[in-house]
């Protein structure tokens, strides 16, 4: 009886199998499937080449890519199926279907990574992202900082300060499926300005220096920090200055001091510059403050520019210190921040070495923007505006 009964419930077991399998298989509509997808090289658009008169004309330049160790939060907004017709989503008031990070890998690509809300890299292992098909919108920020909402219920990224290069990209009506996996961004904004300082012997001095190099720079009354930037696809963050206080000061100390590169010292006077990343400011005054050693003396230099200067978004403002003898003055020239390579045909190198492309990065035009008159230098000089 029992092996008749294991008989009969084998029997049974069989002919549910073959009921189920004997009609036909429909495969998975393609909007309802699953896709593992990846995002192409994050890129900050082609730079601008500089070649020397007698070279030939090298090969185009590739796109500048984010650089290495940066993160990057990708929100994804899933618009509708594939072959509808959707509409575009408002990035700042539609909450994402989802969220992921990566971290840029030396060659670009990106590499998913865990981060905290600021976009500052965490130990662990992320892994890949699946999707459902279908057609989507993307919004991507680099650091990685997530969006919170504001008092106006619009997606924000908050408490920006100074010194941080903020990014943003998006792309729109990206279609995914098992033959579309990869999402290419369109190239990032730089949503904060670049500020390069350097001190450099004026052209007329009459006395040659054995050494001049900055020190010091603080700028106050610029804009303020902790900014935010709504979540958009071109919304930036807006500009600030004049307000006074602890936020709206900027410092450089010695050790942001780096020194020029070969071709922008060739009397090795150890000239050096500082630079970093500024929030946008708009055009009221703001006050600079410059420590700079000459030989074995040092001065500090104070003072109001009122020049109506802003400090745009992706621009870079390069302020020069000119030294001679006892009077200085500081020149400004505004130029695009894209980096720009130099280029050189000659095998085994150029001939002579080529500036220093921070501070002498395409033509711009120069402006006086303050100056001093009958400085002392001494081991604590300071004189006024």
């Amino acid at each position: 009886m029992k092996r008749y009964l294991i008989y009969l419930i084998g029997l049974l077991f069989c002919g549910l199998l073959i009921g189920c399998t004997a009609g036909p298989v429909e495969e998975m509509p393609e909007t309802a499937q699953l896709v593992a997808i990846s995002f192409g090289k994050p890129d900050l658009g082609i730079p601008v080449v500089l070649t020397r008169a007698d070279e030939t004309v090298t090969p185009a330049p590739e796109p500048a890519f984010l650089p290495a160790g940066a993160t990057v939060r990708i929100c994804g907004y899933l618009r509708g199926e594939a072959g509808t017709s959707t509409s575009p989503v408002s990035f700042a008031t539609a909450a994402p279907s989802f969220e992921v990070t990566y971290v840029v890998e030396a060659d670009g690509s990106l590499s998913p990574c865990v981060v905290d809300d600021t976009g500052t890299e965490l130990p662990g292992n992320a892994g890949e992202l699946i999707v459902r098909g279908g057609v989507y919108d993307f919004y991507a920020v680099s650091p990685a900082r997530k969006p919170v909402k504001d008092a106006d219920n619009r997606y924000t990224m908050t408490a920006l300060p100074h010194k941080e290069d903020i990014m943003t990209s998006f792309a729109r009506e990206v279609t995914i499926s098992r033959t579309s996996r990869v999402v290419k961004l369109e190239t990032f904004r730089r949503q904060c300005a670049l500020l390069v300082f350097n001190v450099a012997p004026s052209p007329g001095n009459a006395l040659s220096f054995e050494q001049l190099f900055g020190t010091k720079l603080v700028l106050s009354n610029i804009s303020s920090s902790n900014a935010g930037l709504i979540v958009g696809a071109d919304t930036g963050i807006s500009p600030t200055g004049g307000e006074g206080g602890a936020e709206t000061e900027v410092l450089f100390g010695s050790d942001e001091f780096v020194p020029v590169e070969e071709g922008s010292d060739p009397k090795n006077m150890k000239l050096n510059k500082a630079k970093g990343v500024i929030l946008p400011k708009n055009d009221l005054p703001f006050e600079v403050e410059i420590s700079v050693q000459r030989d074995n003396e040092t001065a500090t230099l104070k003072a109001t520019v009122d020049k109506r200067i802003t400090f745009d978004a992706g621009k870079r403002y390069v302020f020069t210190l000119e030294v001679r003898n006892d009077e200085s003055r500081l020149n400004l020239r505004v130029l695009a921040w894209n980096a720009v390579p130099f280029s050189d045909g000659n095998v085994g190198g150029p001939d002579k070495p080529y500036p220093d492309p921070d501070i002498h990065q395409g033509i711009g035009v120069v402006m006086t923007v303050a100056s001093w008159k009958n400085i002392i230098w001494s081991g604590n000089g300071e004189v006024g505006n």
